[in-house]
């Protein structure tokens, strides 16, 4: 070509159907780009029409969205420069899967947007997309929503009329994709993907986080386009797209509300709500005062008004306003014929400056919407984030009347929920006073509990409990295991009866005895570390959040070496597993033995008769089996980091969280199995703890970053995580 700028040109951008995209617009807002621009950053990318442009035009483009399916688009289209969909790809997706177990698309939205059939081919072909590469799942994912947005009228998913459109031959004629297979409307769509995949030459990124949680990280960027939902004018883009959402996320752990199935909670956007939407502007444009130039697209009818939002604009950039008329209505950001499309042109003033105005902290909701969503990472870099949890851990009521005695604080509201936000809002008006009012409390209502606790007695408690037995498999909880092992299982009455007389009574016993210990030797635990001058506890329990070392939360867990860690390693070494080995030495030694219900029962009978046994055959099967324990023991405390992500992706599906961890590991080097007993030896726990304790610092927390992929979930969490152990 002869200009080197029109070098992309070639790769054309699909169509979008999408509310309120800016594809129809990107010629003209274009015109506007400032020259010289080597770094552009998309902010609120949606369809990524813009990012796209931005591309297009040889400039590293960073784009963000903080929905996941937005997010793919990203990756397929503007990070993505060389993979493509072949037809052995696209074979591979649409071939019937039978290891893919999971059917949330079946189970929520048949009859409502798809017939059973064509839901079972999307969760059949999602299943099938985790098993490719980064890029190629993201491009996979984003042509079957383009797809499934396809089927359904208007373009999303707010109505249920998605079936009945479908069987209405008026409609079908008008859009004949309402009756088309999934699959046929993914074929005709997918080459157009494939024809917009291009290498620009840049390191081009897509994000996916809550653009006030990014800006703050990103260095370099020329140019910053802003266009955000309009407040007040059809913004809702989590309602209008939940199922594309869903979809991209696949989600096990969400509930699903209403006729369309939407999800809830949604996500906190914190700008397209009045309450949020000023001072989520305020923060945007303060942390985007060092970027020199800004295109911010919003319309007439949104909140705050145009004239509002320029005044806002003008302490940080000068700026100039250009509009474009929508002729039609095409729905979704208040894009009504008639209404205008507006284009802040911002730049830098002559003598560009920062306002020195302090930043009001963010809302109660932001907080409230994040620790839901177990995104946790911002709390631990936040004064307000970590103001937000202290006052969450003295929420109760006795504590709360408490509080107000001591601050000499009056209340409005009445309910217990409502008193949270209330106190939240009264202290964040000064951070640094709140925090010294808020722990001086915990510190002190810390020492009445510390005083009330007997140790002597307590510990002496807990040397009653002899055997460490749970007496079932409890994956998550003793009423989930009664249920699925007997009360779905058994239809006969006599049958259930004598389960009552011989297993359950067990079960139901080695439950309350193993919580018991459990509970009452992790009060002992964490006296220990609450108890040290740079933890402040949290004195009401709340979920996550144990206490604040140096003024980072985290959550204490303490563990042994995981039994299905320990098989992960062995089977890295080329050995069987620790059962199967004992069984083969077990056979060679004749010595006999019952295949119990519970392999724990295998295990514990032939150990035992080892034992018993003692010949140099059982001793040598045994000594092997404790070897590769220290040897895998000694990997562990040089890289801990292994241990620590088994331990995060290998939680309970019930208590699932992404909370930082510290993790108290125990290990009895001359008996493993028995390293339960180390939980009431505090003469063994206090010295260790203390000295991890004097040690550390938060500076230090960038070493002890931890990203993991929780199973049957897509979206990678970020926490702080670290390892004490306790070795005797």
């Amino acid at each position: 070509m002869l200009f080197e700028e029109y070098d992309f040109f070639s790769y054309p951008f699909p169509e979008p159907q999408y509310l309120g995209a800016k594809y129809i617009f990107v010629g003209w807002l274009t015109k506007f780009l400032p020259r010289n621009v080597k770094i552009a950053l998309d902010a609120f990318s949606g369809s990524q029409s813009v990012a796209f442009a931005f591309k297009q035009r040889g400039i590293t483009t960073y784009t963000n969205d903080f929905l996941r399916f937005n997010h793919a688009i990203g990756l397929a289209l503007i990070e993505n420069a060389t993979q493509k969909l072949t037809a052995e790809d696209i074979e591979i997706l649409f071939t019937p899967n039978s290891d893919v177990g999971y059917t949330l698309m079946q189970d929520t939205f048949t009859n409502i947007f798809f017939d059973n059939e064509q839901a079972k081919i999307i969760d059949q072909f999602r299943g099938t997309a985790e098993q490719f590469s980064p890029f190629k799942k993201a491009l996979a994912l984003t042509v079957m929503n383009r797809s499934l947005t396809r089927k359904v009228t208007m373009g999303h998913f707010a109505h249920t009329q998605a079936l009945n459109y479908a069987n209405d031959p008026e409609r079908v004629r008008r859009n004949r994709s309402l009756a088309r297979p999934i699959k046929d409307i993914f074929l005709e769509l997918v080459g157009k993907y494939n024809q917009a995949i291009f290498d620009n030459g840049k390191d081009n990124k897509s994000y996916n986080e809550n653009i006030l949680t990014l800006l703050p990280t990103l260095q370099g960027v020329d140019l910053a386009y802003f266009d955000p939902p309009y407040c007040d004018s059809h913004a809702n883009y989590q309602s209008f797209y939940h199922l594309l959402e869903t979809y991209t996320e696949y989600w096990r752990d969400k509930n699903f509300i209403n006729s369309t199935k939407r999800y809830e909670p949604q996500r906190y956007s914190g700008f397209d709500k009045k309450q949020d939407a000023i001072h989520s502007f305020e923060q945007l444009f303060q942390f985007a005062a060092d970027i020199p130039h800004w295109l911010i697209s919003y319309n007439n009818r949104s909140y705050p008004s145009a004239q509002e939002l320029k005044a806002m604009i003008s302490r940080y950039k000068d700026v100039s306003i250009e509009t474009q008329t929508y002729t039609n209505g095409r729905g979704g950001k208040g894009s009504v014929a008639g209404s205008q499309e507006i284009l802040f042109v911002c730049t830098n003033k002559p003598h560009s400056f920062v306002p020195t105005t302090f930043m009001a902290p963010l809302p109660f909701s932001y907080w409230h919407q994040r620790y839901n969503n177990d995104e946790l990472q911002e709390f631990t870099t936040s004064k307000t984030g970590l103001l937000w949890l202290k006052i969450k851990s003295i929420t109760r009521r006795e504590l709360i009347n408490d509080f107000l005695d001591f601050a000499k604080m009056s209340l409005s509201a009445n309910r217990l929920e409502s008193q949270f936000q209330e106190i939240y809002e009264k202290l964040s008006q000064d951070i640094e006073a709140a925090h010294l009012q808020l722990d001086t409390f915990i510190r002190l209502k810390h020492e009445e509990y510390h005083s009330a606790i007997d140790q002597d007695k307590l510990v002496s408690a807990l040397y009653q409990l002899r055997s460490f037995d749970w007496g079932g498999d409890y994956a998550n909880a003793l009423d989930k295991y009664l249920v699925d092992k007997y009360i779905k299982v058994y239809s006969s009455f006599d049958d259930l009866a004598r389960k009552l007389e011989t297993e359950i009574p067990r079960a139901v016993q080695g439950y309350v005895l193993c919580s018991w210990y459990n509970h009452w030797s992790s009060i002992l635990i964490e006296d220990i570390f609450k108890s040290h001058p740079i933890v402040l506890p949290t004195v009401g329990q709340i979920k996550k959040v144990d206490f604040f070392l140096d003024s980072v939360p985290f959550d204490l867990k303490v563990t042994y070496l995981p039994a299905n860690f320990i098989e992960t390693k062995r089977k890295e070494k080329g050995l069987r597993p620790e059962l199967t080995e004992l069984k083969r030495q077990a056979r060679q030694a004749n010595i006999p033995f019952s295949e119990h219900r519970r392999q724990d029962d295998t295990y514990y009978e032939i150990v035992e008769k080892m034992k018993e046994r003692d010949d140099d055959t059982c001793r040598n099967a045994l000594a092997a089996i404790k070897t590769t324990r220290l040897e895998i023991l000694q990997e562990v405390r040089a890289n801990p980091q292994m241990l620590i992500r088994n331990l995060y992706e290998e939680q309970g599906e019930l208590r699932f969280d992404a909370s930082n961890r510290l993790f108290l590991v125990l290990v009895d080097t001359e008996d493993f199995d028995n390293s339960w007993k180390l939980k009431r030896n505090l003469e063994a726990l206090r010295p260790q703890i203390t000295n991890y304790l004097d040690g550390f610092s938060a500076n230090d927390l960038e070493h002890k970053k931890i990203s993991f992929r929780y199973r049957n979930r897509s979206q990678e969490y970020t926490a702080w995580s670290d390892v004490i152990f306790i070795v005797k």
